[in-house]
């Protein structure tokens, strides 16, 4: 073989060699070339998956996930494709529109990836939750549970509820949400579930100019918080590495009464706000702790917390991810005693500071790891008639074996995950416990996200 200067074969071998194809490679390009795209196919939706999207049954038997769907629309797919072994097509057309099929109300719907329930009535919200959560109980857990048992309380028409959003910050400036399946920016004038404080700051922003759109683009992300007391509006800002934010610069792009703290500053941990919950307590909630985003809803949950509680005349309870008091306050306002466990200081050392201020017992507010503080009250041997579990979208599987060892009589999780839920059930039930009740709180209207009350008696 003929060897260049630099070592390599000739140009001209080159161009030869790629053109020796076998006669099936040939066939192969020639086929791909002419390959004619495939035609749409209309399926029907049957019912909405785990994470939102209508499932429906291609031609050939196989199930395909199509997002902005609802149970029995008739709908044309384009663009079907696998991802993991998992068909999923593009929504081309409606060809006949289910009953639960509504005109959604926001202009940006289509583009914006917030609100993927919008296109749903509230019935068919309600049915597609319920839903999900008996699919995840079945097929993760192995829970049979009759879902005409499960409770569901909504409020209001569910819009203008949401106290607490993130907004995301373009490269250009630009302040949104993330379109749908991608992570462009879309620029919202207002939102049609925010309350009416956070509006007022989204409208501000959204009229920003362009000196103040190249000072946005020094953060990723805003969060906005309202409160039922003042100061009524907060907003937290999330900075690029190693950009260092000035706040006060940022003031006049917020309306005047709004508290700015930089995420993971001091003043991310001592700016506060209020909130009134259920027995006549009010928390006192850092700008760095969760809340959560639907004020009314977050009552009626804690309110019936803290009747089951009373009802089956429980007296002592631990709350593993106790957040600034959410729970505690008013089951201790009610007359029980516990532990509140948080790993997140400012939270729970505010929460302790209004027990003693109520004049209400404060010495059982504890700051660690939830599984780490659960071993210390076993091997001090405590025992509690209530655990309270409210964990992270992960769930509690980790402290389940500890929970047991404290002999609750009962244990109450609350579940933003239908999917982590069940998991956790398996676990509690196969001791021998018993699914009491489950109660779906529509804490996320227009969107397929729910807050589930598991009460079980061990």
């Amino acid at each position: 073989m003929l060897v260049g200067s630099l070592g390599r074969p000739p140009r001209h071998w080159l161009a030869g060699a790629r053109l020796r194809l076998s006669p099936q490679a040939v066939m192969l390009r020639i086929q791909l070339m002419t390959q004619v795209k495939p035609e749409p196919e209309t399926v029907i939706i049957e019912r909405i998956a785990p994470g939102g999207d209508g499932l429906g049954r291609l031609s050939g038997g196989k199930w395909v996930f199509v997002s902005r769907t609802a149970p029995g629309d008739h709908v044309e797919l384009s663009n079907i494709e696998n991802r993991k072994g998992v068909a999923h097509g593009e929504l081309q057309s409606i060809v006949r529109k289910g009953p639960f099929r509504t005109d959604p109300a926001c202009p940006i719907s289509a583009r914006c990836g917030g609100c993927n329930f919008i296109h749903l009535n509230l019935d068919g919200q309600r049915a597609a939750k319920i839903g999900i959560l008996d699919d995840a109980l079945r097929r993760v857990g192995n829970i049979s549970f009759d879902s005409n048992k499960v409770g569901y309380i909504a409020l209001g028409d569910g819009f203008g509820y949401r106290s607490r959003l993130r907004l995301h910050v373009g490269k250009d400036g630009t302040v949104g949400f993330l379109s749908t399946r991608s992570k462009s920016v879309v620029a919202v004038p207002s939102c049609l579930v925010a309350e009416p404080q956070l509006n007022c700051a989204i409208e501000r922003l959204h009229k920003a100019t362009e000196s103040s759109r190249r000072l946005l683009r020094l953060c990723t992300g805003i969060e906005l918080r309202s409160a039922d007391r003042e100061p009524s509006l907060m907003a937290r800002l999330f900075a690029k590495p190693a950009v260092r934010l000035h706040v006060p610069s940022f003031q006049p792009l917020f309306p005047d009464s709004t508290v700015l703290v930089v995420a993971g500053s001091p003043e991310d941990s001592q700016a506060t706000q209020s909130f009134d919950l259920p027995g006549g307590v009010t928390s006192l909630v850092p700008a760095c702790t969760f809340t959560q985003v639907h004020r009314a809803i977050n009552s009626r949950l804690v309110e019936d917390v803290v009747k089951a509680a009373t009802l089956r005349n429980l007296h002592s309870f631990v709350d593993a991810y106790a957040g600034a008091g959410n729970f505690t306050l008013p089951l201790l306002a009610a007359g029980l005693t516990g532990e509140a466990i948080d790993s997140e200081p400012a939270g729970i050392t505010n929460a302790r500071s209004v027990a003693r201020d109520s004049g209400l017992p404060f010495t059982g507010f504890n700051v660690g790891d939830a599984l780490a503080q659960l071993q210390v009250l076993v091997r001090n041997r405590r025992q509690f008639d209530l655990a309270l579990l409210d964990p992270p979208r992960t769930g509690a599987k980790d402290i389940l074996p500890t929970v047991r060892q404290l002999n609750p009589q009962y244990i109450a999780i609350v579940a933003c995950d239908p999917v982590s839920l069940a998991r956790d059930l398996k676990q509690v039930l196969s001791w021998g416990a018993e699914l009491e009740s489950l109660t779906i709180y529509d804490m996320f209207p227009q969107t397929h996200h729910m807050e589930t009350l598991a009460l079980v008696s061990v």
